[in-house]
């Protein structure tokens, strides 16, 4: 399955479908005579924040905190000590932005564009045009993924739009029976500059200086400043056709066509790159975007889709997962509604909607994130709103993790080097408030980020520890770079991501704090999100050694280890080295309490929310690399029964790839069906509340309300199930769930630097292939069950092997 197809427009922004490049990013609503796209540029944000000299926050006052916040937990007084840590927060990361508005009209006048302030979308709902919907009885829509183009057919108009990442353009190709076509664009941004000149028209627009996120619920949330201090972006559209008019007014610009035409869009802005300020001019920004639009009008509109096709299909088609029995397979697409609503029966009823969102979360990933742009935020690269939820940020306790986790396994390595940018700027920008807070060397991050690399606990002094203190972002983020690593076994990698993996275990070793038995510990400690009951009945999220500390304080030291060893780095970093091997055995094992379940602090085992969304304290299942012991195990999967399944669109994705690395395939089988259910709004309840995930009707993930992470997530969970390589051994199909008993897939990677496809019929392997690339391993052990086999491997030499080849003689 590789299109989404419906036969009515789009209502609202979630039933509009995204294309993008990774840098530019459009909404295709797919009306016929009254179309509406909603623009979007990665690096379009609110800000640079502020960096006060000096701090608000102190050493002195930072220190202090912490040290009665440790005393306060010794006490026993877990709500003064989580009061304590409210002193360290100072402001908050900055918002994506919408960038602009553009509406189509045929056959009609052209409207002027609007003033500003009835462009801003309301904070809770999207803004909408309030043209009625154009249906007709021919009429469909459809996003191709193998192609990357929006297409719309209606009885008089057709249109096919893309954004060109050879040419950095969005095009969009208009048949409307000869009819007047005309452009509108305007947007939220204020509007720096607007002028037209013959087949041209050109608007620069400025982001906001600062816009508050929305849980602080000030009146005035988006701010200017005098003058231009942020992001600004030169958008410039240039028509194709005969008979080309175009005008501008203080609010924007049109564009006026007899007949059919293609519009080409350009924007380049003033960002320079993460972590830094923006240019203080457009000029250039400006002169770049139109040189853009010239040049691909020049190129030709047939050289411009071939070629961006080809750029798509590069990446898209390393890999591929097909699911059904094979003579109800093949087909490219269906309609999305349909597929949905079969699904409401179980996804064992639709298994080519588990198969679309596999292509689609892939599609999604390399449409949001390509090298030289912004990583993929909350929302990946699409937005409407000034003041999106939690400001389409870089959530750092899950959610920006959970985007790039089927970067590596499903062979889209290049679209991780957005992500390793801003690891590199935190690895910067983290140092000041490591050193200023912690006393350490290394570097730190938090709860939050943006493209300014903030790094501070976000706040205002009054928000929750819970999530506002949380000083492992860093840590945890370091295990993508070790990913790379491990899968590809490249040395440059490793040379190049040593000194931000150094830094992570400096502040690792420096906070970790003696105990009296001698083992080492956090306090104070958090597990994102999540708050317990302590013994006197007070609630709080502030205690010591809360596991997911632990646990990603493990990972990351014997990481560290075991690149220095392999790359010949430990020279290089002697003493940090012997340090963390010193330090790696005083880390406490993983707590289980009197009912079986994995502690999330040390000695604490009631929580205020047993059913949390959050599983943090289970990182050590999924996603670290190094498997479970038995009793972890056990003790994992009874606390995920005692979570319960529902949860967010996130939660849903991270609760399967956990119950696959368990191999319980009736637990993931049950977690697909939540998963794939249409989206309601319901009331808060004890069943999950108003987090309740599903799909919105084009397929976005809810968390509610929309985030990509569940989109890209799931797909890093299917892999879990059909190919582990995580302990030390590739393990096939070792969590399939029975409603996907027949199906193929091809271009999974595993560690070691493998190609893996396989098939599989009736729930029983039938074949796999091996392709060893280049650095891969010199042998691997394969496991299917309680059957084993060990390759030899040479780069570039496939092994296939079927069921057969896997004798009893091999079995474990």
């Amino acid at each position: 399955m590789h299109a989404l197809e419906f036969t009515s427009p789009a209502a609202e922004w979630v039933e509009a479908l995204p294309i993008g490049n990774g840098r530019l990013g459009a909404m295709v609503y797919g009306r016929e005579e009254h179309e509406l796209i909603w623009l979007s540029e990665g690096s379009v944000w609110s800000g640079p924040g502020r960096r006060p000299d000096p701090h608000p926050v102190s050493s002195e006052t930072a220190r202090a905190a912490i040290s009665t916040s440790r005393a306060a937990i010794a006490a026993g007084d877990h709500v003064a000590a989580e009061d304590a840590l409210r002193l360290l927060q100072h402001s908050y990361p900055q918002s994506f932005q919408p960038l602009a508005r553009l509406r189509r009209t045929t056959g009609a006048p052209a409207p002027d564009p609007s003033p500003q302030d009835d462009v801003v979308p309301e904070n809770d709902r999207p803004l909408e045009p309030h043209d009625p919907i154009q249906r007709s009885t021919d009429y469909a829509r459809g996003l191709d993924l193998r192609t990357a183009v929006a297409w719309t057919r209606g009885s008089e108009v057709t249109q096919q739009a893309f954004v060109s990442d050879p040419h950095q353009v969005l095009v969009i190709e208009i048949s409307a029976a000869q009819r007047p076509v005309s452009f509108v664009l305007d947007s939220p941004l204020r509007v720096e500059q607007a002028e037209a000149a013959e087949s041209e028209a050109w608007a620069v627009l400025r982001a906001p200086d600062d816009v508050v996120p929305a849980y602080q619920r000030v009146p005035d949330p988006v701010r200017w400043t005098a003058e231009p201090r942020g992001v600004q972006a030169a958008v410039v559209i240039r028509a194709v056709g005969d008979t080309v008019r175009t005008r501008s007014t203080p609010e924007g610009v049109v564009v006026e066509v007899d007949g059919d035409t293609t519009l080409i869009v350009a924007v380049q802005t003033t960002f320079a790159q993460l972590g830094h300020d923006p240019e203080p001019d457009a000029a250039d920004a400006l002169v770049r975007a139109r040189r853009l639009c010239r040049d691909a009008a020049a190129i030709g509109i047939g050289r411009l889709r071939d070629e961006h096709a080809a750029a798509h299909a590069e990446l898209y088609d390393r890999a591929e997962l097909r699911l059904g029995p094979a003579r109800e397979r093949g087909a490219i697409g269906a309609d999305a509604d349909a597929l949905v609503d079969a699904a409401a029966t179980g996804f064992a009823d639709a298994p080519e909607l588990v198969a679309l969102l596999f292509n689609y979360g892939r599609y999604l990933l390399i449409s949001s994130s390509r090298p030289g742009g912004t990583p993929a935020n909350l929302q990946g690269l699409w937005n409407q709103q000034m003041q999106p939820p939690w400001s389409s940020d870089f959530t750092m306790n899950i959610n920006l993790e959970m985007n790039y986790w089927l970067a590596e396994t499903t062979g889209l390595a290049e679209c991780a080097e957005p992500l390793f940018d801003l690891v590199a700027a935190l690895s910067e920008r983290g140092r000041e408030p490591a050193e200023r807070i912690y006393g350490s060397s290394g570097w730190v991050a938090h709860h939050a980020s943006d493209i300014w690399a903030f790094a501070d606990p976000m706040g205002d002094g009054t928000h929750d520890p819970a999530w506002a203190f949380w000083p492992f972002a860093g840590v945890w983020l370091s295990s993508h770079l070790i990913d790379r690593v491990t899968f590809t076994r490249d040395e440059d990698a490793a040379r190049r991501f040593w000194p931000i993996l150094t830094g992570a275990a400096r502040f690792v070793l420096d906070w970790l704090e003696p105990r009296p038995d001698g083992s080492l510990g956090t306090s104070p400690s958090t597990s994102p999100e999540n708050r317990f009951v302590a013994p006197d009945g007070s609630i709080s999220s502030v205690a010591a050694d809360s596991t997911m500390d632990l646990e990603l304080s493990r990972h990351l030291l014997r990481s560290l280890l075991r690149v220095a060893d392999d790359y010949g780095l430990r020279p290089e970093s002697a003493e940090l080295c012997a340090e963390a091997e010193a330090a790696l055995p005083l880390i406490p094992e993983i707590g289980v309490d009197d009912d079986g379940l994995l502690r999330e602090w040390d000695g604490l085992d009631r929580m205020h929310d047993p059913r949390h969304r959050h599983i943090a304290h289970l990182v050590g299942v999924h996603p670290t690399d190094a498997p479970p012991s038995p009793r972890v195990a056990e003790a994992a999967s009874r606390s995920l029964d005692a979570r319960g399944d529902e949860g967010t669109g996130w939660s849903l994705a991270w609760k399967l790839a956990m119950r696959a690395r368990l191999h319980e395939p009736a637990a993931v089988g049950r977690l697909l069906d939540l998963f794939v259910r249409r989206n309601i709004e319901i009331e808060p309840g004890p069943g999950g509340g108003r987090w309740r995930g599903g799909l919105y009707r084009n397929l976005f993930s809810a968390h509610p309300p929309f985030q990509i992470d569940g989109n890209l997530g799931i797909v890093a969970s299917l892999v879990e199930c059909l190919v582990q390589s995580h302990a030390g051994c590739i393990e096939l199909l070792p969590a399939l769930p029975p409603g996907l008993a027949d199906g193929d897939v091809r271009g999974l990677r595993a560690r070691g630097g493998i190609v893996v496809d396989l098939r599989w019929s009736a729930g029983a392997l039938t074949e796999v292939t091996f392709t060893p690339l280049p650095r891969c391993v010199e042998s691997v052990r394969v496991v299917h069950g309680s059957r084993e086999r060990v390759l030899d491997l040479v780069p570039g030499r496939p092994v296939r092997l079927t069921i057969a080849d896997f004798s009893q003689e091999h079995a474990s």
